[in-house]
């Protein structure tokens, strides 16, 4: 325990008397410090002990009153005035104020020097303070043997909440719970993450404390060099000692530790999903070397795949948050990165919703997720439905559409059977050169026009309005596209065509974007 004012005025034979504020004489005492001056205050931090021959204190009442007041306001742990010197007794002002503001106040006898005084205190801090070491030496053994055990970051969790006589909480960087030590832990998951979003700074070091239904709490980032792995929670209903800091000083290391390994494994395995599913999507092993790698990454034999293409924010932070999905889902799964997202590949009969799973990951990231998926096909025919994905997250980016699959894609799967950009090019340039010519030359917006003219269905009102130009310009712009290609706007198949060919040139800027 501290040294306070009640522990310095019980010692034996130093003959000290405490005259007022016994009821704050237990307040733990920081420093020693003495003082003859006036006013003491702008050079001390809070909860030193003053020792005073009274020189400074005043020689009339309102003066010894205010000195008082102003050691009190700045958070004085207490004051020992030596008599003998400028008093012969205590002042009857100083006894008064510092009853009435409830400060500790106690007289020290001319026989006994400040120097007894200033060594029992401080020899009773350093046995704290060695004391405290000590027990902190103790329960980082208890922490680090629950590492050696193999226990992981719940071990540690545990073996930290015991040891501070509290609950622990370890959270990753989406607010989910990696370790909770008890129920009282586990009910502050939301509380917890809430302060965290609201009051964490952009520094990778630093220290949130609140208070929540009669616990203190105290929240710090875990992780190295720089990057934040997850954040430690440490409550109980009473305040933290420096013993409880000093040891989860030490936990943080050991989090960080065990998760910078479980980070390593993850990106090691992550790096042979990727390696794996580059080769099946490629055709480029054997089928008995497909089979017994999907069977290691828990796909049952011959069972159908599916492909599923997505983006949105950093690819890295996009695969640990679908790979944290499918691992709580169960089943066999694939998870690889790449420049603009991350591919993914499910069995069909696995019972994986990708709707939802887009979803999920969406909500989790706090991210605008775009997914497109392929059709259900062999081992053998990855490739093609993860083209088939390639396609339809391209068609979702082209239209604004969150997601789709391919057989959604209706009209769009003839285009895009055209995959190669030269077929696409020249089948649009076939029905649309002519008119790029024209806006060339005249300034023009036939393109522009057509388009409009075929979205609203070769609506003369809605089309011209949506242009906003005469219908009559409209017509003529129309009659100068049907003199240009030969074409005729009032047939349905002539429109179909221009309606591709204008399709073909959006999929084709969307790929170039891409």
């Amino acid at each position: 325990m501290a040294v306070t004012v009640k522990d310095i005025t019980a010692i034996p034979g130093m003959p000290l008397k405490l005259l007022a504020g016994s009821g704050q004489a237990t307040r733990p005492i920081r420093w020693v410090h003495a003082s003859e001056l006036e006013d003491p205050t702008p050079w001390l931090k809070g909860d030193e002990l003053i020792l005073t021959t009274g020189m400074g204190v005043g020689v009339t009442a309102a003066k010894q009153r205010a000195y008082i007041k102003r050691l009190s306001q700045a958070g004085v742990a207490g004051l020992g005035v030596g008599l003998g010197f400028s008093h012969e007794k205590m002042p009857k002002a100083l006894i008064a104020a510092a009853e009435q503001l409830d400060f500790p106040l106690f007289e020290v006898p001319f026989p006994v020097p400040f120097i007894a005084i200033t060594e029992a205190i401080f020899t009773r801090i350093l046995a704290e303070q060695y004391d405290t070491l000590q027990r902190a030496v103790d329960a980082e053994h208890v922490l680090t043997r629950a590492v050696l055990e193999g226990k992981g970051v719940e071990g540690i969790a545990e073996s930290l909440g015991t040891v501070v006589k509290g609950w622990v909480l370890l959270l990753d960087l989406h607010g989910q719970p990696l370790a909770a030590t008890s129920r009282p832990a586990q009910l502050r998951v939301d509380r917890i993450w809430d302060e965290l979003k609201d009051s964490r700074p952009e520094a990778t070091s630093f220290s949130i404390t609140l208070v929540d239904r009669g616990h203190h709490i105290w929240v710090q980032p875990v992780g190295a060099a720089g990057r934040v792995e997850a954040f430690l929670a440490v409550g109980k209903p009473d305040q933290p000692s420096q013993l409880d800091r000093i040891v989860a000083g030490h936990a943080l290391s050991l989090f960080a530790i065990e998760l910078a390994k479980s980070r390593a494994v993850a990106d090691a395995q992550r790096r042979l999903q990727g390696d794996f599913f580059d080769e099946l999507a490629a055709g480029a092993m054997s089928a008995g070397n497909a089979q017994r790698g999907l069977g290691r990454f828990g796909f049952e034999r011959n069972t159908k795949l599916v492909v599923a293409a997505m983006e949105g924010g950093e690819p890295e932070v996009l695969a640990l948050a679908v790979t944290d999905h499918l691992s709580r889902a169960g089943g066999g799964f694939l998870v690889s990165a790449n420049e603009h997202g991350v591919n993914v590949l499910v069995a069909e009969d696995s019972g994986t919703d990708l709707a939802e799973l887009f979803k999920a990951v969406g909500e989790k990231l706090g991210a605008e997720i775009r997914s497109g998926s392929g059709s259900p096909v062999p081992a053998a025919d990855v490739g093609r439905s993860l083209r088939e994905a390639k396609y339809a997250l391209q068609v979702c980016r082209l239209e604004g559409w969150p997601q789709a699959g391919f057989a959604d894609l209706g009209t769009y799967r003839l285009l895009l059977s055209m995959a190669e950009p030269d077929a696409l090019r020249a089948f649009a340039d076939s029905m649309l050169a002519a008119l790029d010519g024209y806006d060339h030359d005249h300034n023009g917006e036939l393109i522009a026009s057509l388009q409009a003219f075929l979205q609203h269905n070769a609506r003369w009102e809605t089309a011209s309005a949506d242009l906003y130009v005469h219908r009559h310009t409209l017509r003529y712009r129309m009659r100068k596209v049907e003199e240009l290609t030969g074409r005729d706007l009032s047939n349905s198949f002539d429109r179909m065509e221009f309606w591709l060919a204008l399709r073909a040139r959006d999929l084709m800027s969307a790929q170039q974007e891409a």
